[in-house]
């Protein structure tokens, strides 16, 4: 480390703790990182594979090119056209064959090495006509080799060999699950959100993690030290000896403080004054299962079932989502479970072509609005939940509704399914509940007529703050704009929820601001009494939960709902709750007597 400049960066911090090691940088739309030699007897199948992607690239731009045609106009697809003459040109195909056979390397950093060469001498022509092909090239190479990864595996990518910090631009859910705390002890990435899909797994993954670092990829190399804290969001590049000193004690602490949470996994969240809050997990992967149980959640409040779509280059077929859906709801031995249906879309995208390619993703085609467009996906994904659920109750939660519509359509699919079971002579399971999550503040506002339609509701802050503000959730740019604390959201979660009393439905929330202790405590004072969150966050909320009375969340409730800015909203809770979180993280209530210190006046 001698001699070598010391780097800051600062980003947002999207899950929490301290990481200390070597770089391992994942550069997403580049392959010349990803060389590696090939075997004598491997050069025949490394080119038939570049073939291959070859053929897929044409593919995927000829379904492009049709689309555009079919949208917009004949003479805006004729791009399209020049890039299939790209993928066609002798010399990018002849020259990247020549060369895996002369240098025995694997076709992706071949082919890199192939269209760089070609851009540079683009790029040397001082004409606005090649600086435009020059642009057009590297997307239709790019194109290849995310099919040339494809072809491996989709999107894999190979763990580092010691436990290091993934560096990238960004990753996707299918790409951060692939990862264990076996090989990583750390994210960072150029962009990305606080309630992205890659920050909530590596929260749900337990790994700290930082985002929107901007450009930290043009700095870190391979084995370069890094330190990483996802609590303050800084990440240092080449640290000293002190500063190594300085974050090793920082992680002492934070363990300490983690043991001191043991005790809170095994009581319940029950206020001061006695008032019940269920506390839930949201989990991505069967395989978190175990820290479901360990860290004490009631049950499952969110299966969120991408998983299966984005770990594998196809649709699941039946008997896949049948065995994977039972696997959860055996499991947790009897507790509640809640799966949602599939919600793709967005940052959610799967390896294989599911729909078009959309300008707006979030705003697009997405979740429920996918499904009912694919009703036969859609059937087949019903069909798994309910064969998985035989023998109990089966309850089901609908994303992205935006209105009565889609509630309906997809409870008519429901009694279909569980009709043409019952006609077959096959069981079927003992009940099933239909929910909606309200994300969209169309269904916040319709939250009354929607409690006539469906069994529970619950409420998806993370996309709701998006609709609400009209702020991309994974856009770095825009971060500072993305506010729970703004009161329009505070005033929609408020308003579903008093629909949810007044109609004796369940309302839940299952987004971020769950497993954040402020926000628990203030949507308890707002009449919530189920919250769902990444199971590691389960003990930190019991025991904030546990040391207030309701009719002081109540009062903080009721004080924040008169704020007219985000600014008051926080300050209010800063107040408010300043003393209680403080005495929380240096002497917390022991379980036997919660809450010792009472919520801070304002």
């Amino acid at each position: 480390m001698a001699g070598r400049r010391t780097f800051f960066f600062e980003g947002l911090g999207v899950s929490e703790g301290v990481a200390i090691g070597p770089a391992y940088v994942i550069e997403s739309d580049r392959a010349d990182s990803e060389s590696w030699e090939i075997a004598d007897s491997e050069v025949e199948a490394e080119i038939e594979r570049f073939e291959e992607a070859l053929r897929l690239a044409k593919d995927d731009v000829r379904s492009l090119g049709q689309q555009v045609a079919e949208r917009v106009d004949r003479q805006q697809a004729a791009i399209f056209d020049a890039h299939l003459l790209m993928l066609e040109d002798p010399f990018i195909v002849e020259a990247t064959i020549k060369r895996i056979r002369n240098e025995r390397r694997n076709a992706q950093s071949v082919f890199w090495e192939v269209v760089h060469e070609l851009g540079d001498r683009m790029k040397a022509i001082d004409d606005q006509y090649f600086s435009e092909r020059n642009h057009d090239l590297y997307d239709i190479a790019r194109r290849v080799i995310r099919f040339l990864r494809r072809l491996d595996s989709p999107e894999r990518i190979e763990p580092p060999r010691n436990r290091a910090i993934v560096v990238a631009h960004n990753l996707g859910p299918a790409e951060t699950a692939q990862f264990s705390r076996d090989h990583v002890v750390g994210f960072c990435m150029n962009e990305g959100g606080a309630t992205g899909h890659a920050a909530i797994l590596s929260k749900a993954l337990g790994i700290p993690a930082v985002v929107g670092l901007e450009f930290i990829t043009n700095y870190v190399r391979s084995g370069d030290m890094l330190i990483l804290d996802g609590s303050e969001g800084k990440v240092v590049l080449h640290p000293t000896a002190e500063q190594i000193r300085h974050y090793e004690k920082k992680k002492q602490r934070l363990a300490a403080y983690r043991r001191s949470l043991e005790e809170y996994r095994t009581v319940p969240a029950i206020t001061r004054d006695g008032a019940g809050v269920s506390v839930l997990a949201n989990i991505e992967l069967p395989e978190e299962i175990a820290s479901v149980r360990a860290n004490g959640a009631e049950g499952i409040g969110l299966v969120r079932t991408e998983f299966l779509y984005l770990s594998q280059p196809a649709l699941p077929s039946l008997d896949q989502q049948t065995a994977a859906y039972r696997a959860i709801l055996t499991g947790v031995e009897g507790l509640p479970v809640v799966i949602r249906t599939l919600d793709i879309g967005g940052d959610k995208l799967p390896a294989f072509p599911l729909a078009h390619k959309e300008t707006n993703p979030f705003m697009g085609r997405r979740a429920i609005r996918l499904c009912l467009d694919k009703p036969e996906m859609f059937r087949t994904q019903l069909r798994a939940m309910i064969a998985a659920a035989v023998g109990r109750e089966l309850s089901i939660l609908v994303p992205m509704i935006s209105g009565l519509d889609e509630v309906r359509q997809t409870r008519a699919f429901l009694s279909e399914l569980v009709a043409e079971r019952g006609a077959a002579g096959q069981p079927v399971p003992l009940a099933v509940r239909l929910g909606a999550m309200v994300e969209i503040p169309s269904a916040a506002l319709l939250a009354p007529a929607l409690c006539r339609e469906v069994d529970f509701l619950s409420i998806g802050t993370n996309d709701l703050v998006q609709y609400t503000l009209a702020v991309d959730r994974t856009n770095s740019d825009v971060a500072s704009l993305y506010r729970e604390s703004h009161p329009a959201v505070l005033h929609l979660i408020h308003h579903t929820v008093t629909a949810g009393i007044a109609a004796g439905k369940p309302v839940s929330v299952c987004g971020e601001m769950s497993s954040d202790p402020r926000y628990a405590i203030l949507l308890v004072g707002m009449g919530v009494r189920t919250l769902s969150m990444a199971p590691s966050a389960i003990p930190v909320i019991k025991r904030a939960i546990r040391a207030v009375t309701l009719v002081e969340a109540e009062e903080l409730a009721r004080e924040v709902l008169l704020q007219t800015t985000p600014e008051e909203v926080e300050r209010t809770l800063h107040q408010r709750l300043h003393r209680t979180l403080e005495d929380l993280k240096q002497a917390p209530p022991s379980p036997s007597q919660p809450g010792a210190s009472p919520v801070a006046a304002g």
